[in-house]
């Protein structure tokens, strides 16, 4: 296995476990918003350390650098959490995880026009197994009623395209993946937790030590997106991300006996197919 490969699925696997434990933290924390506070407060230290020891390559950073970080910043940490929420809010959840797979078609076009990835056959291909197999994975076989959430949802897979496949990609190909994750992180943290604040959604967690572990995750997981960056291309990497849903569902079987029909076995196996394919034809 490629090591973009390696650490596409690490990411992926960890994301999935980030999932289930945010959906637990959440009985007790209803408050989407706290979370997000806390988490990013919580591995704030870490993101400003990592950056700081970067210092030699941030003296030659040139402004496009800069640029490309705080865009990282402002799409990703801001955007795609405020969509994400209102998608969540006005959108069924079906709905929700069938329609945010376009991130991955978003990712193939948005790559070819600003990093000159080739739109190749073979990855049109993928991209229709993969959401063959979400609907069927996540809609249960059933016909989707489209409601106002879908637009969010939708503008969400646009921003997460561009501001953490795309804009990823260009900035570990200009500077190294640590500087490249603290620093669009960084360059995030203030517009959203001025963001929060507004949204009057601060106050102690009940389950911080949950929150902790869940902070370990989240730092896991945009190192290791960014260290697949660096080794794969935007599409690649959006491509593997598709595994996700799979191991929510089957990790939830493992731990709370949640069964799958057999609309979502079959939609499982497609996708998994998928993902071992973009390994294999090395797209």
């Amino acid at each position: 296995m490629s090591k973009g490969f390696i650490f596409s699925l690490s990411a992926s696997f960890l994301w999935s476990l980030a999932i289930i434990l945010t959906r637990f933290i959440q009985k007790s924390e209803p408050n989407a918003y706290n979370i997000i506070f806390w988490t990013s407060i919580l591995s704030f230290p870490y993101w400003v350390i990592l950056f700081i020891k970067q210092k030699e390559e941030i003296k030659k950073l040139q402004k496009k650098d800069y640029l490309i970080l705080g865009s990282i910043g402002i799409i990703s940490g801001l955007f795609v959490s405020v969509f994400e929420f209102l998608a969540l809010k006005y959108s069924p959840a079906a709905n929700f995880s069938f329609l945010y797979r376009s991130v991955t078609i978003f990712t193939i076009v948005f790559a070819f026009l600003f990093l000159k990835e080739k739109i190749t056959r073979k990855k049109l291909l993928l991209v229709i197994l993969i959401l063959i197999g979400s609907y069927f994975f996540t809609t249960n076989g059933a016909i989707i009623t489209i409601t106002k959430g879908d637009i969010y949802t939708i503008l969400m897979a646009i921003f997460a395209a561009f501001g953490n496949n795309v804009l990823g990609k260009m900035a570990t190909n200009r500077m190294s993946t640590d500087l490249s994750v603290s620093g669009g992180i960084l360059f995030g943290f203030l517009p959203l937790m001025i963001f929060v604040y507004f949204k009057q959604a601060i106050f102690f967690p009940k389950n911080i030590f949950l929150i902790l572990i869940l902070v370990i995750f989240s730092i896991s997981i945009e190192q290791l997106r960014y260290k697949a960056y660096k080794y794969s291309n935007a599409s690649f990497v959006s491509l593997v991300f598709s595994l996700t849903p799979v191991f929510v569902s089957v990790i939830s079987f493992i731990l709370l006996k949640e069964f799958l029909t057999p609309f979502q076995i079959v939609g499982g196996l497609i996708i998994i197919s998928a993902g071992i394919f973009v390994e294999k034809l090395k797209i």
